[in-house]
């Protein structure tokens, strides 16, 4: 006989994202923000990405 176990995912604070204090480059200081590390990480890869494709078709 299988055992299933259903699971209800909250989050502890009802609901409203954690802040991470993020300096990112061109910023002169940290700011908190509740995006996660991960789409933080996308969002400077691609604008990385987009900046050298610019200076590969520029020059």
């Amino acid at each position: 006989m299988s055992e299933r176990r259903e699971y209800d995912i909250r989050p502890a604070d009802n609901g409203r994202p954690a802040l991470r204090s993020v300096k990112l480059p061109g910023e002169q200081r940290h700011t908190g923000r509740s995006e996660s590390a991960k789409a933080i990480a996308r969002r400077l890869a691609i604008s990385k990405r987009e900046k050298a494709l610019a200076e590969r078709a520029s020059g």
